[in-house]
C-alpha cells in the first residue's frame, strides 16, 4: 500500500497539513480536500525556508518534490478550515436509495445522511408543501405536468401528501409525441392510479395541434430534426409541455400549472438568464401568458428526488437518447458542480435570484405569430425555420 506524506496548506490562519500519495498531483490533492485548484500556488520549501514556485499541476509529487516540503498557498485571504473543516459525520441506514450532505446544526463540519425511499419522500413532501404555501396556493385546480420520470412522480406524491389541494383539484396531464418520453406513460399511470387520480393523456395529434402544426398528422419529431439539426428534441418537448399544460388549464378554467423542474433545472435556467444579461424568470412561481407556472421542486436536488422512486428513475434513465447541445450541457454542469461544491450554496443563489426577479423581472413579450410568450424577440432566421417546422408561411399558413 502506498504510503502517505504530508503537504503544508499555509494561509494567514496558520499552517495545516494535507495528506497525499507520491503518485498524486496537486490537482488530485486539491480535489480531495475540496480546494479550488486554480486558486492556489504551489512551492517547494527548501531546508533554509526558501520557497520556489512550482507550476506543475498535473505532475506527480514524486517527480519534483525531492526532500523538500510542498507548500500550498491560497490566493485569497479566507478561512478555508472554518468553511470546510470540522467533523465529518456519516449516518448510514440499511436499504438506502440516496444520500444528502449538509452542514452540521452547530456549524462544526458536515453530516452525510443515508436515506431510504420513505425518508427521501418525507423530505421532498415537506419542501413541496413549503413551496406551494409560499406561492399562495389555496385549494384550487392545479394542472400538473407528469412524465413518468422521477421528478414528476415524486412531485405528484408530494402534492397529494401536502394536503394543500384536495385530490379532485389535482389534475395530472401527460403529453405524448416524443417517443423516448412516451415510454414513461405506464409509470405515470401507475403513480396516478396509486392516488386515485385520473391522468389526462394528450395524444400526439392533439399535441401537434396545440403546438401549432398546420398538419396534425405530421411526423413533427422528424420535422424538428430537419429544421434544427444538432439541437435536442427536448427543446421542442419542454416547449410542448408548457403549451399543452396551458391549453388544458384554459379548457378546465385553471389559472396555475405545475412543472417538475428540480434544483439543478432551476439553477441552470437562472445561470443562463444571468449569462445572457437578463433577470431570471421568477421561482417558485411566475406568470407566463394567462397562467402562473409553479415550480414546487425548485430547491430540491435531483438526487433526493430520485431516491423516492429509484426503480422508476432507473427506467427513465435507460430510455434516454444522447443529448448533444453544448450550451445546455454547460449550464447544467455549472449547476451540478455548485450543488456538489458546498451544501446549500445552490439554494442560497436561487433564493437570492427569486428576490431579484420579484422586483425586476419584466413582463414577457407575446409573439403574435406563434401565440406564445417569449423572453426576447425571436430572431428572423429562427422564425423562418419555425415557420417551416410548423408548416406556415409568413403572414399565414401554407
Amino acid at each position: 500500500m502506498e504510503e502517505l506524506s504530508r503537504l503544508i496548506f499555509r494561509s494567514a490562519h496558520g499552517d495545516r497539513y494535507l495528506e497525499a500519495r507520491d503518485s498524486d498531483s496537486i490537482v488530485d490533492v486539491c480535489r480531495r480536500y475540496s480546494l479550488p485548484v486554480t486558486q492556489v500556488s504551489v512551492y517547494r520549501e527548501g531546508a533554509r525556508g526558501q520557497l520556489t514556485l512550482q507550476v506543475r499541476p498535473y505532475d506527480r509529487l514524486l517527480d519534483y518534490r525531492g526532500d523538500d516540503m510542498i507548500v500550498v498557498i491560497p490566493n485569497r485571504n479566507i478561512d478555508y478550515h472554518a468553511l470546510l473543516g470540522g467533523r465529518d459525520v456519516v449516518r448510514e441506514r440499511p436499504d438506502a436509495s440516496t444520500w444528502i450532505r449538509q452542514r452540521a446544526d452547530d456549524g462544526d463540519g458536515f453530516v452525510t445522511e443515508y436515506l431510504r425511499p420513505s425518508d427521501a419522500m418525507d423530505l421532498v413532501s415537506a419542501q413541496v408543501a413549503t413551496a406551494l404555501e409560499a406561492s399562495g396556493v389555496k385549494d384550487e385546480p392545479l394542472i400538473v405536468g407528469v412524465s413518468g420520470g422521477g421528478d414528476s412522480n415524486a412531485l405528484l406524491e408530494a402534492i397529494v401528501r401536502s394536503g394543500v389541494v384536495a385530490k379532485e383539484n389535482i389534475r395530472p396531464v401527460m403529453m405524448l409525441g416524443i417517443p423516448d418520453w412516451d415510454r414513461g406513460w405506464e409509470r405515470a399511470t401507475a403513480i396516478c392510479d396509486r392516488h386515485g387520480l385520473a391522468l389526462r393523456t394528450v395524444q400526439e395529434d392533439e399535441t401537434a395541434r396545440i403546438l401549432g402544426f398546420v398538419e396534425p398528422h405530421v411526423d413533427w419529431v422528424t420535422a424538428f430534426e430537419r429544421q434544427f439539426p444538432g439541437d435536442d428534441l427536448e427543446v421542442l418537448g419542454v416547449y410542448g409541455v408548457r403549451r399543452v399544460l396551458d391549453a388544458v388549464a384554459q379548457e378546465q378554467g385553471a389559472r396555475r400549472i405545475v412543472i417538475g423542474s428540480n434544483l439543478e433545472d432551476c439553477l441552470s435556467d437562472t445561470l443562463y438568464y444571468l449569462a445572457a444579461g437578463k433577470v431570471p424568470f421568477p421561482k417558485p412561481v411566475g406568470r407566463m401568458g394567462e397562467v402562473e407556472i409553479l415550480y414546487p421542486l425548485w430547491l430540491t436536488p435531483k438526487s433526493l428526488i430520485d431516491g423516492c422512486f429509484p426503480k422508476f428513475s432507473l427506467q427513465n434513465y435507460e430510455a434516454r437518447y444522447p443529448s448533444r447541445m453544448y450550451g445546455r450541457a454547460y449550464f447544467y454542469y455549472l449547476a451540478q458542480m455548485m450543488v456538489d461544491a458546498y451544501p446549500g450554496a445552490a439554494q442560497d443563489l436561487l433564493r437570492g435570484s427569486s428576490r431579484l426577479a420579484a422586483e425586476k423581472f419584466d413582463e414577457l413579450l407575446n409573439d403574435d405569430e406563434f401565440g406564445t410568450p417569449v423572453a426576447a424577440p425571436i430572431p428572423l432566421d429562427v422564425r423562418v425555420r419555425l415557420r417551416r417546422l410548423f408548416g406556415r408561411q409568413a403572414g399565414g399558413v401554407r
